[in-house]
C-alpha cells in the first residue's frame, strides 16, 4: 500500500494521461493486433507461435486468479484507481503485466535483436509501474505477472518447437485439453476467453493447414484489404454474438472462439476467395500424391 501510495504521490493530470496511456500497451488489443497483421500478411508460423504462447500465458493467469481470488486495491481508503474498466477478474496476478512480459520476452526471444533487450525490459516495467501508480494491482501482483509471464513463454515455446519440428498439430492438444478441462473449475469470465480463444485457434490452425494454405505474401494493395476485410470480419462476428446472445460464460465462450477460429482459417479461407492470397493446397495435394 506504501509503494502505491508514495506512486500516487506524484498524482498530476498528465501523469494519470501518461500512465493510462502507457498501461493501454499491456491490453489484448495492442497483442491481437500486431500479431493478427503478422499472420495475415508476413510469417505464419511465428505468428502461430505467438498466438499460442500469448493466449496460454492468459490461460494460466485466470487459473491463478480464479484459485487464489485476491482482491484489487480499488476502493482501499488512501488509494484512487484509474481505468478500473480494465481492471477485470481478482488482483493476483497482473493480466496487464504478465501478458505484456509474455509478449515482449517472446519478441526477444523469436527476433534476437540487441534493441529489443534494451526495449523489451523497459516496456514491461513501465507496464507494471502504470498498474501500481493507476491504482488497480497490488506490487505482488505485477512482480508475479512478470515472473510468470517468462515462464509461460518458455513452457508454451518447447510446445510450439515440438509441433513445427515433428510437423504435427497434435502436439498443441499439450496447450488446449488441461485448459478445457479447467472451465470445470474456473468460472471466470476472463478464462472462459482465453480457453475459447486457444480453443478457437487450435481448430482454425487444423483447417488452415489442411484445408486453405494461404500464402500471407501479396501486393501491397491487396495487403492493405486483407487487413481491412479480416477486421470488419472480426466486427461484425463480436457484433452479431452480442446482439444475439445473453450476456454470460457461454456467449463469452462462442464469441471467443469464433475469433479464434476467423483469425486462423476463416478470413485466410476469405483471402484466397476473394483473391488476395494465394492457396497452396494444390501443390499439398500434387505433392501426397507423387508421394
Amino acid at each position: 500500500m506504501e509503494i502505491i501510495k508514495f506512486l500516487q504521490s506524484f498524482s498530476h493530470p498528465f501523469m494519470d494521461y501518461l500512465f493510462q496511456a502507457i498501461t493501454m500497451l499491456g491490453e489484448e488489443t495492442i497483442y491481437v493486433g500486431a500479431i493478427v497483421i503478422l499472420y495475415w500478411c508476413f510469417n505464419k508460423r511465428t505468428a502461430v507461435r505467438f498466438a499460442f504462447i500469448q493466449i496460454f500465458s492468459m490461460v494460466i493467469n485466470g487459473a491463478i486468479k480464479d484459485t487464489v481470488r485476491a482482491p484489487r486495491p480499488i476502493g482501499t481508503e488512501g488509494i484512487f484507481s484509474l481505468r478500473v474498466e480494465t481492471a477485470t477478474g481478482y488482483s493476483f496476478p497482473s493480466g496487464h503485466t504478465q501478458g505484456t512480459a509474455t509478449f515482449w520476452v517472446t519478441l526477444m526471444k523469436v527476433c534476437k535483436k540487441s534493441w529489443l533487450y534494451i526495449l523489451g525490459p523497459i516496456v514491461i516495467f513501465l507496464v507494471a509501474l502504470s498498474r501500481l501508480y493507476l491504482g488497480v494491482h497490488w506490487p505482488k501482483d505485477v512482480a508475479a505477472g512478470i515472473i510468470l509471464g517468462i515462464i509461460c513463454v518458455f513452457i508454451a515455446d518447447k510446445i510450439m518447437d515440438l509441433t513445427y519440428k515433428k510437423d504435427n498439430h497434435r502436439y498443441m492438444l499439450i496447450l488446449v485439453v488441461p485448459a478445457l478441462l479447467g472451465l470445470i473449475l474456473f468460472p471466470s469470465k476472463d478464462y472462459v476467453k482465453a480457453v475459447a480463444t486457444v480453443t478457437g485457434l487450435y481448430i482454425g490452425y487444423v483447417l488452415e493447414n489442411k484445408y486453405i494454405a494461404f500464402k500471407t505474401k501479396s501486393p501491397i494493395s491487396k495487403q492493405a484489404l486483407k487487413i481491412i476485410v479480416g477486421f470488419l470480419g472480426l466486427a461484425v462476428l463480436k457484433l452479431s454474438v452480442k446482439y444475439l446472445l445473453p450476456d454470460n460464460n457461454f456467449e463469452a465462450f462462442t464469441d471467443y472462439f469464433l475469433l479464434g477460429v476467423w483469425i486462423i482459417a476463416g478470413a485466410p479461407y476469405l483471402f484466397v476467395k476473394l483473391g488476395l492470397s494465394e492457396s497452396e493446397v494444390s501443390k499439398k495435394t500434387k505433392s501426397n500424391i507423387g508421394s
